[in-house]
């Protein structure tokens, strides 16, 4: 199977993978205090904080459960007090219960001091000790164990057992008689069979369907208790770890209701766990023997895992918002990015003084076109521009504004001003097609800047436009979203709406300045899309100071407000040095531009602007200025060689340097087999060089380049006609190279000790440096590395020499004749 090489990206355009490594922070992201809070209200359910209100509960809940269903194991049976005193449970009990044959008779204080103790009796009779009965909110609601008791077999053998708490029977459902009924024979005495014959006191002279209600307490609970025992209503404490789990499964549903949905939510989660909770308590309870839940102590752990959830969310929000007011009020000075929250009486000023500094006028006025709208509305860096404007029609379908087919197009109008002799350039502000505005440059010096430099006012016009198509496309998403326009009361939207809206302003002005610290070589001033100054270094403030630039004191090493300082003062401060530079050109330019400096100190000025790209369009959103100090050259040292003298075989001479590189192109493809491409040459391509060393070295580099790429992804070699010279440009998209940025630089500093794989690269840097010229390389975001050489232009004369024999001599080495002579 082939095997294929991934393309090796340069390290400093490498991007981490998001799930490559993992912080110890990361891994014990569970330690939160929410979390923490929810773990802690699950060990105090397991703890049971508040044991005698969950004992309570427990023996609610054991008698809300009373079952309805006829006892058949017991019969309460109850005598009267003048019965009692007669001796009448005495005399009769011990009959009774042999002739009904009942399972025995339990005797209830206080009428256990009437009945005897059942010692002559054929079945059990056992006296019920009070300290027996297990007694919640006054009621019985089950027995302690009878082990100490004297009478414990007896007691165990009318099914008197340890039982906590017992689903008892309902009053109405344990048949109950009176004594008298059954001494009589009013009551069949085979009644008695097979049960146990609980004997209380209770009241005289009632029907016969409420003597069970008449049972005085304790013993129609007792009654009520036994029976559900004997029917197998046991009931025990649930294990301790039901209770922590739910206050686990609970905590966790509302810390994820909380977060995800809000606080309404969270508090809805909580009583619904509630709910849950009593219904599954009532469900458990009715079904198992061990499962009555310490409902007060599960309670309070949910409430404290429900309390930490949101206290420490919301502390969490409150710090947070408290951050971000902090940072908005921090950020109020810049307000660099948000160019669409400006209100319009400081937008378009700000943005006729940006035309300004961009193309010379001596009036600027810069006219928005409402959206839906053919008429202009005019501005200027003072006041309403209307009143200069002596065309009054504002149609932009009619000239000045179009040109008479209704076209949109540069132009000179005239008499357009209430000035009728100032002239004014007319510049439409379109972006993709549509127009966003006009801009107006109006004076002498504005026409004869674009009849000498048409592109100028080109160049102005599409950035302009592209800021206001910007500011068009935010304003409108925002009143689509239902933030606040610009220029809107602040009261009429909720203050978490502004909130949110400086937040987002915040973050562009970050990556603003994320994209001048990746761009910028030392960082020291930042202009935003106005061209105001905001943000200046002590050092370029104090080189601004030497130069009589005015910069505001207390603003040395902060933020600056819009307006203080503008590109064009900065700019203006080179004009002693080197040629006026104006802001169009650092617009015009992707990759800025540099001017060298002399006083106070050496330095170079490099200016560049800061762009943004979205949806496809990119536009200016800010400068960036560095003022790099030269340090002078230092004397040579003594263990410094001198270089070697040229050889006289390839003298500095004058030749094509697209015949050159087209040798070289196709020597390399034919040494490696592979395909090396060469775009079209474009211009005359005359060089001043040592030819034959800068053959060589480039045939050498672009065999090593094409051998060690990707194979069909081979070097792209151009060569043009520049401004600065003519250039060769080697692109390497097979990443041929291979190596970093750092080591790229490393061989432009020092090309003869270049590192090992690159020594094919320095010689050919050599070789360009002994012809005079110079190279830089450039990455390509990653993507390939483009090697630009630029030699200087050679301008080759044309002259015939005549022998004393009257031929022509033979031409120099460095002329090219062009035509044919004639003949004298």
């Amino acid at each position: 199977m082939a095997k294929t090489s991934r393309p090796r990206i340069p390290k400093p355009f490498r991007i981490p993978r998001p799930m490559g490594s993992q912080s110890d922070a990361t891994r014990l992201g569970w330690l939160r205090p929410d979390v923490l809070s929810i773990v802690a209200g699950a060990l105090l359910a397991a703890v049971t904080p508040f044991e005698r209100f969950d004992y309570l509960a427990r023996g609610l809940t054991a008698s809300a459960l009373a079952d309805d269903a006829p006892s058949t194991q017991v019969l309460l049976v109850t005598a009267a007090p003048d019965a009692l005193r007669d001796g009448l449970c005495a005399r009769s009990l011990p009959g009774l219960l042999e002739r009904g044959r009942a399972r025995g008779a339990l005797l209830v204080p206080p009428a256990d001091a009437f009945c005897g103790d059942g010692a002559a009796a054929a079945v059990p009779v056992a006296r019920m000790p009070p300290e027996l009965l297990r007694l919640s909110a006054g009621e019985v609601v089950g027995f302690a164990s009878p082990a100490g008791d004297a009478r414990a077999a007896d007691l165990g053998a009318l099914g008197v057992t340890a039982a906590p708490w017992v689903l008892k029977k309902a009053p109405q459902s344990v048949p109950a008689v009176s004594l008298s009924a059954l001494a009589e024979g009013q009551v069949p005495a085979t009644t008695l069979e097979g049960r146990v014959a609980v004997i209380g006191v209770g009241s005289g002279g009632v029907a016969p369907q409420e003597v069970a209600t008449s049972a005085l307490p304790p013993a129609k609970g007792v009654a009520a208790v036994l029976g559900g025992l004997l029917d197998g209503g046991r009931r025990a404490s649930a294990p301790t770890w039901v209770a922590s789990a739910f206050v686990l499964l609970a905590g966790g549903f509302v810390w994820l209701a909380r977060r995800r949905y809000g606080s309404v939510v969270a508090t809805t989660a909580v009583f619904l766990a509630s709910f849950a909770l009593a219904l599954g308590q009532s469900l458990l309870a009715a079904r198992a023997e061990a499962s009555l839940l310490p409902l007060p102590s599960t309670l309070f752990g949910l409430a404290v895992a429900f309390a930490g959830v949101m206290i420490t969310r919301g502390l969490g929000v409150q710090r947070a918002v408290g951050r971000a007011a902090e940072l908005l009020q921090r950020a109020a000075l810049f307000r660099m990015q948000g160019v669409h929250a400006l209100p319009d009486e400081e937008f378009w000023p700000r943005m006729a003084r940006l035309a300004q500094q961009a193309h010379p006028a001596d009036l600027v006025l810069i006219a928005e076109l409402p959206p839906g709208s053919f008429h202009l509305r005019f501005w200027n860096d003072r006041a309403n521009g209307e009143s200069l404007v002596a065309e009054r029609r504002h149609d932009v379908r009619r000239p000045p504004y179009s040109s008479e087919q209704g076209v949109p197009a540069i132009r000179v109008a005239r008499r357009f001003l209430t000035r009728q002799d100032m002239p004014a350039v007319v510049v439409p502000l379109i972006a993709f097609g549509e127009i966003e505005g006009y801009v107006f440059f109006c004076g002498a010096v504005a026409e004869s800047t674009f009849a000498r430099e048409p592109e100028r006012a080109e160049n102005v016009g599409r950035e302009l436009a592209l800021l206001l198509r910007r500011k068009r496309l935010a304003r409108t998403a925002e009143q689509g979203g239902g933030l606040p326009a610009a220029g809107e009361a602040k009261g009429s939207h909720e203050p978490a709406d502004h909130l949110v809206e400086g937040a987002r302003v915040a973050l562009d002005d970050l990556q603003v300045f994320g994209s001048m610290l990746r761009s910028a070589p030392v960082g020291l001033l930042y202009a935003d899309a106005f061209g105001d100054v905001r943000f200046v270094a002590p050092e370029f403030a104090r080189w601004l100071r030497a130069r009589e630039v005015a910069v505001p004191p207390e603003s040395a090493s902060a933020a600056l407000p819009p307006g203080s300082l503008t590109l064009g003062d900065v700019l203006g401060a080179t004009a002693t040095d080197s040629a006026a530079v104006s802001l169009s050109s650092v617009m015009a330019s992707d990759g800025g531009i540099e001017l060298s400096v002399a006083a106070p100190e050496p330095a170079v000025l490099s200016l560049r602007p800061l762009r943004r790209e979205s949806d496809g369009s990119s536009w200016i959103a800010g400068y960036v200025a560095a003022l790099i100090p030269v340090k002078p050259a230092a004397s040579p040292s003594a263990n410094v060689r001198p270089l070697a003298a040229r050889d006289a075989t390839d003298p500095l001479c004058a030749f094509q340097l697209a015949d050159l590189v087209t040798d070289a192109v196709a020597s390399a493809a034919r040494a490696t087999g592979r395909a090396v491409r060469l775009e079209p040459i474009r211009g005359a391509t005359h060089a001043l060089g040592h030819r034959g060393e800068l053959a060589q070295a480039l045939e050498g580099f672009l065999t090593d380049v094409a051998s060690r790429g990707l194979p069909g992804h081979g070097p792209v070699v151009s060569v043009r006609e520049a401004s600065q010279g003519v250039q060769l440009s080697i692109l390497d998209v097979g990443f041929g190279l291979g190596l970093p940025e750092s080591a790229l630089q490393r061989v432009l500093t020092a090309p003869g000790a270049a590192p090992a794989g690159l020594e094919p690269l320095g010689r050919l840097i050599l070789a360009v440096e002994d012809s005079h010229g110079h190279a830089e390389l450039r990455t390509n975001d990653g993507w390939g590395i483009t090697l630009t050489v630029t030699l200087l232009r050679a301008h080759p004369r044309v002259a015939t020499a005549v022998q004393e024999s009257g031929k022509p001599a033979a031409p120099q080495q460095n002329v090219i004749a062009i035509g044919r002579a004639s003949p004298k």
